[in-house]
C-alpha cells in the first residue's frame, strides 16, 4: 500500500464532519491486480465509529484505520466498485494495516449493516464530487483517472 499524506482540512466540506482530513497527494491502492487512485484534495472524516463503540474498536482516526477508511469513503462516493466489494476491501485493508481479525470483522459487519444509508449520494455528495472534479481539472489532471 501507498503512504497516506494528509493534512487537517482548513474548511471541511458541508458533507463532512467538522474534523476532516484532506489528501495532499494522490493515494494509490490495489484491487484485483489493478491500481486505483483517490485524488489529492479529497476530504474524509476517518472511520465512521460511533462514540459508544470507541472502547471496542478505537477512535475514527486510529492510524491503522486511516487508509481503509479513506478508500472506503472514496468508493462510497464514486461507486467505482460495488458496495459489497467496497465493504470487503475495507476489511482486507484493515487486516493489511495490522488490525486484529475480530476488530476488522466487527468494523466490516458495521459497514455492511449501516452503510446502505450512506451508499446513495445525496445532493451534498454530488455537489462535493463536482467541486472535487473542478479542483482536479484546475490542477491539470483528468477526473476519469479517479472514477469521476
Amino acid at each position: 500500500m501507498d503512504v497516506l499524506n494528509l493534512k487537517p482540512a482548513r474548511i471541511s466540506h458541508s458533507n463532512k464532519l467538522n474534523n476532516a482530513y484532506e489528501l495532499v497527494e494522490d493515494f494509490a491502492y490495489e484491487h484485483d491486480c489493478k491500481v486505483h487512485w483517490v485524488p489529492k484534495f479529497f476530504q474524509y472524516d476517518g472511520a465512521s465509529i460511533p462514540k459508544v463503540a470507541y472502547y471496542l474498536v478505537g477512535t475514527p482516526f486510529n492510524p491503522r484505520y486511516m487508509q481503509a477508511a479513506l478508500v472506503h469513503d472514496w468508493l462510497y462516493h464514486t461507486h467505482e466498485l460495488d458496495r459489497a466489494v467496497a465493504d470487503h476491501l475495507f476489511y482486507i485493508m484493515l487486516r493489511q494495516s495490522g488490525v486484529r481479525h475480530s476488530t476488522a470483522t466487527i468494523m466490516k459487519y458495521a459497514v455492511e449493516l449501516f452503510g446502505r444509508w450512506y451508499w446513495h449520494n445525496d445532493a451534498a455528495d454530488i455537489a462535493y464530487k463536482e467541486e472535487l472534479e473542478g479542483l482536479i481539472l484546475k490542477d491539470g489532471r483528468n477526473p476519469s483517472v479517479y472514477g469521476l
